[in-house]
């Protein structure tokens, strides 16, 4: 039994090595180019990302970055980078589906998907989210 705790604890850290690999490539890197994305990760309840201002406003980024908590955000802060993008960083008791990477994209006018990959209890764990900001 614990042999399998631990193979299954081994393939969720190799998932996870994989997402953060491709994360470059997903990261500030793409919100530079394409303005209507960016993406964040989580790490003891707190989220750190950045975005780029000329896709979505403070006020947009609050919104659906509260959309991926299962509470009410405790805090939402946001500081200019000089790379132009803004960087946030938000505190949260429960974040859904154990987000540790969560990526948002405009689709069309107000809508916003949310792609939110994470683990619980061992398990990796993807849910999606559409909502409009």
């Amino acid at each position: 039994m614990k042999l399998f705790s631990i193979a299954r604890t081994s393939a969720v850290l190799a998932a996870f090595s994989i997402l953060s690999a491709c994360g470059g490539t997903s990261g500030p890197s793409l919100s530079t180019s394409n303005p209507n994305f960016f993406s964040s990760r989580v790490s003891e309840g707190t989220m750190l990302g950045a975005f780029n201002p000329a896709g979505f406003s403070a006020k947009e980024v609050r919104k659906v970055v509260a959309e991926t908590c299962t509470g009410a955000l405790g805090g939402f802060n946001t500081q200019p980078r000089e790379d132009g993008l803004t960087a946030f960083s938000a505190t949260c008791a429960a974040w859904r589906s154990g987000a540790r990477l969560v990526e948002y994209e405009r689709a069309s006018g107000s809508m916003v998907i949310i792609e939110i990959t994470g683990s619980k209890s061992g398990n990796l764990l993807y849910d999606r989210i559409e909502t409009s900001v």
